[in-house]
């Protein structure tokens, strides 16, 4: 009958998390989408610009003999 609601010294507490709209949690999840999105367009830019660096070194190298 009281869920999320308990007795704390004679008290009544609500310990119910706070109500969200539909919209609300529509604007969060495209928020973390869009986050996630660009954290892995930066992750594939460091990693293709390590690749580039390695063959550069490695035909600089080959050039050598």
């Amino acid at each position: 009958m009281y869920d999320g609601l308990t007795i704390k010294n004679g008290r009544l507490v609500n310990d119910r998390p706070d109500g969200v709209s539909g919209i609300q949690e529509a604007i969060d999840i495209r928020k973390k989408l869009k986050e996630a999105k660009k954290i892995a367009m930066y992750s594939e830019a460091v990693s293709l610009g390590m690749q580039k660096a390695e063959l550069i070194e490695k035909l600089k190298g080959e050039g050598d003999y």
